[in-house]
C-alpha cells in the first residue's frame, strides 16, 4: 500500500510539471527518474498513471467537467484536477485496483497537497463517477466491446491510421450499448487529405465517395457504410455537440480499443439518457441548424422505445413549420424509417409529432386508421392466424423501393374514402417518393373504389373476381384500407375476410395465369376485328380460370363463343366500357 500511495504521489508531481512546464509525460518521466532512485513496483506504476492519464486527458477532463457542477477545469487548483485525472483513470481502467481504495487514496492525497477543502471536493466527484459506473450496469458495456474489438472494420482501420487520431462516434456507440446491432460506422478524423479513408477504400477494393468537403464514405458490398467526417473543431468534445440529441453524441478514441477499459466521451448527459431512455436535446440551436432534426427526435424514440424529452415537443409545436426548409427526399425517408416500427402510433399521436406530420403532409394526419392498421397487422385478433400470417409475408416483399407495410402505413396516414382523385399520389410525389411507389399508390387509390363498389353491392354472394385480376398484388392493401375506414361493420369484416382468403387461395391463377389463347386466336376464331372486345373476352377467360370454369384452349374456344352468343358483341363493348372505361 506504501508503494503504491508513493506511485500516486510521484504521479501527482509529474503531472504537476506538465501542466506547468508545458512538457511532455516522457519528458516529465525522464527529468524526475534521473533525479532520485524509486522502487521499480513505484516506477511503473508511477509510469502506468501518468502515461495512462495523460493520453485520455481530454475524456477525462470531460468527465471532471460533467460532475463538477459549477466549477471550470481553469478555476480549480492544478492539485486537485490532476489528483482527479490519475483517480478517474484508476477507476475506470485499472481493474486489478479496487474502486473503493482509488476513491480514498485520492481523497488522501488531495488532503495531504491540496486545500482544506479539497478532499471533501475530491471525493464528491469520484463517488459520484462510481455510481454512475455501477448503475450503467444495466448497459450493455461487454457487448459493446466484444463487438467493437472483433469487427474486421475496425481491425483494418486501427492497422491503418498508424498514430493518426481516429474516433469512432454516434448510433453504433449508441446500438451496441443497449445490447442491438450495428450496421454502419461513423468516424470522425482530423486529417483534411483524408489518409486512412483512401487507404481503407483502397484495400477493401471500393471506391471513396465525397459526400461534400468535410465527409468521406466507403460503401462495403455487405450494405455497410464507413463514413468519416473532419473534425471542424479543434476540441473534439465542440464537434460532438453539433449532433442532435445527446445519445448520439458519444464517442470512442479507437487508440482506447484495446484497452481493458472502454472509456466514452460524452460531453453531455448521453450514457445518463441512454439508461434513463431519453431522447434529450444537446444545445439550443440543433433543430435550427437542421430541421430534420425534429422529426428525427421521434424516429429514434420508436426505433429505441425512449421517450422524447418536453423541452423537444414544445420546441416543435412552436417552430414545425422549419419543417418546410427541408429537403422533401430527406423528409420522405426520416419518416419512413419512423414508419419501420410495428407500433409506430404510439410515437405520433404526441401532440408535437400531429403538428409536425401537419406541416408535412399539409393535413391531418389520419392516426387513429395507423392505429387501427397496427392493431391489425399487430396487435387485436381482428384477422385470424393462418390468413394473418399471409398478409404480414405479403406486405414484407420487395416491391417498389419501400416496403409494401411501409407504404400502406404511409398511405393510412393520408388517405380518405372519398378525396380528390390522384391527392394521395401527389403527397408521394412531393415527398420524392421512388416511381414505384408513387405509381402502387396510385393503383390502390383508384381500385379502392372498385372494392368499396363490390362490397356495398346487394349481390350475394358478390362477384369478386374482377377486383382481384385488376387490383393483383394490391388487393390485401385495399382489402386492409377498406377495413381500417370501416372499423365497425361486421359484414364488411367478413366479406373482406372472404377476399383476401380467396387472394391467397389463387394468387397463382390471379397474378400469372397460363395462357390459354391469344387475342388474335380470338379474332380468328370468331371472325371479329381487333377492338376492345377483344381486351374483354380475354378479361372474362382469366376471370373463368380463376373461377375454375376452364383449363384448356378447346375450354377457352367454347366458353368464348357461349359468351358471345348470351351477350352479343355490342353488350360485349358496352360492358367492358362501363366496367374499365378508359
Amino acid at each position: 500500500m506504501k508503494n503504491r500511495r508513493k506511485a500516486r504521489e510521484l504521479a501527482l508531481q509529474v503531472l504537476y510539471q506538465i501542466e506547468m512546464r508545458k512538457t511532455s509525460s516522457e519528458e516529465a518521466l525522464e527529468v524526475i527518474f534521473s533525479r532520485y532512485r524509486f522502487k521499480p513496483e513505484v516506477r511503473e506504476f508511477a509510469e502506468t498513471l501518468v502515461r495512462g492519464s495523460h493520453h485520455f486527458i481530454l475524456p477525462l477532463n470531460s468527465l471532471i467537467k460533467k460532475y463538477a457542477k459549477n466549477w471550470t477545469l481553469d478555476r480549480m487548483a492544478t492539485v486537485d484536477r490532476n489528483i482527479l485525472r490519475l483517480a478517474i483513470y484508476e477507476l475506470l481502467f485499472l481493474e486489478n485496483v479496487p474502486p473503493i481504495v482509488s476513491i480514498n487514496e485520492a481523497v488522501e492525497i488531495a488532503k495531504r497537497y491540496g486545500t482544506d477543502d479539497s478532499g471533501k471536493f475530491v471525493n464528491g466527484i469520484l463517488d459520484k463517477i462510481r455510481k454512475e459506473r455501477e448503475s450503467e450496469s444495466s448497459l450493455k458495456w461487454d457487448y459493446l466491446k466484444n463487438h467493437l474489438q472483433k469487427d474486421p472494420h475496425l481491425k483494418e482501420l486501427i492497422e491503418l491510421k498508424e498514430k493518426e487520431k481516429l474516433w469512432l462516434v454516434g448510433g453504433c456507440l449508441r446500438n451496441l450499448l443497449l445490447g442491438k446491432e450495428k450496421k454502419d460506422l461513423d468516424l470522425i478524423t482530423e486529417d483534411s487529405c483524408f489518409r486512412v479513408a483512401e487507404l481503407f477504400a483502397q484495400r477493401t477494393g471500393r471506391s471513396l465517395i465525397a459526400l461534400g468537403p468535410t465527409l468521406r464514405r466507403v460503401a462495403l458490398p455487405e450494405g455497410i457504410f464507413i463514413d468519416f467526417s473532419l473534425k471542424k473543431y479543434p476540441s473534439l468534445e465542440k464537434d460532438l455537440l453539433q449532433r442532435d440529441v445527446t445519445i448520439n453524441s458519444l464517442a470512442l478514441d479507437l487508440d482506447s480499443l484495446n484497452l481493458p477499459f472502454l472509456f466514452l466521451i460524452d460531453p453531455k448527459t448521453g450514457l445518463e439518457d441512454l439508461m434513463n431512455k431519453k431522447i434529450r436535446l444537446l444545445r439550443k440551436d440543433s433543430f435550427k441548424d437542421d430541421p430534420l432534426r425534429m422529426l428525427r427526435a421521434f424516429r429514434l424514440a420508436s426505433q429505441l422505445d425512449f421517450t422524447v424529452e418536453d423541452k423537444i415537443t414544445k420546441f416543435i409545436q412552436d417552430k414545425s413549420s422549419l419543417i418546410k426548409d427541408v429537403a422533401k427526399e430527406r423528409i420522405g425517408n426520416e419518416l419512413f424509417l419512423l414508419l419501420k416500427n410495428p407500433l409506430s402510433y404510439g410515437y405520433l399521436e404526441n401532440s408535437a409529432a400531429k403538428t409536425l406530420l401537419k406541416q408535412i403532409l399539409g393535413k391531418n394526419p389520419n392516426l387513429e386508421s395507423l392505429k387501427r392498421l397496427e392493431n391489425i397487422l399487430f396487435n387485436k385478433k381482428i384477422i385470424d392466424k393462418r390468413l394473418k400470417k399471409k398478409i404480414t409475408t405479403h406486405l414484407s416483399e420487395e416491391r417498389g423501393t419501400r416496403v409494401p407495410r411501409d407504404l400502406l402505413k404511409f398511405i393510412t396516414l393520408i388517405f380518405s374514402p372519398h378525396q380528390k382523385e390522384n391527392s394521395l399520389s401527389l403527397i408521394g410525389k412531393d415527398l420524392k417518393l421512388a416511381g414505384k411507389d408513387v405509381e402502387m399508390i396510385k393503383r390502390i387509390e383508384k381500385l379502392y373504389p372498385f372494392l368499396e363498389r363490390i362490397i356495398e353491392n346487394e349481390e350475394k354472394p358478390p362477384d369478386t373476381i374482377p377486383f382481384l385480376i385488376r387490383a393483383k398484388k394490391e388487393s390485401v392493401e385495399i382489402c386492409l384500407l377498406f377495413l381500417i375506414t370501416h372499423p365497425h361493420q361486421q359484414n364488411s369484416l367478413i366479406l373482406v375476410t372472404r377476399i383476401l382468403k380467396e387472394y391467397f387461395r389463387k394468387s397463382d391463377l390471379i397474378l400469372h395465369p397460363p395462357r390459354l389463347i391469344k387475342g388474335k386466336d380470338l379474332m380468328e376464331t370468331l371472325n371479329i376485328p381487333p377492338s376492345p372486345y377483344i381486351s374483354y373476352l380475354l378479361d372474362k377467360i382469366h376471370q373463368a380460370q380463376i373461377k375454375e370454369e376452364i383449363k384448356s384452349k378447346e375450354e377457352a374456344v367454347e366458353y368464348v363463343k357461349r359468351l358471345v352468343s348470351e351477350e352479343g358483341e355490342k353488350i360485349g363493348e358496352t360492358l367492358y366500357a362501363k366496367r374499365y372505361p378508359l
